[in-house]
């Protein structure tokens, strides 16, 4: 089970995002520190994700 602590990017649990490629989804675990940090994150359309946040472009959907 990944550590759950909010990477600096300040994502949090079941927010919801914006990728260029994969569209909008859910945060769905975060684990990491610093440049290692990653995000788990469900795309509907494209399924369930790990992107590193130092080069996955996030957008938060209000």
């Amino acid at each position: 089970m990944p550590v759950q602590k909010a990477p600096p990017s300040g994502l949090q649990l079941k927010q919801k995002v914006f990728h260029a490629k994969f569209g909008e989804g859910t945060v769905t675990a975060l684990e990491g520190n610093g440049d290692d940090a990653r995000a788990q994150i469900n795309f509907p359309r494209h399924g369930v994700k790990w992107l590193a946040l130092a080069v996955a472009k996030l957008t938060p959907v209000p």
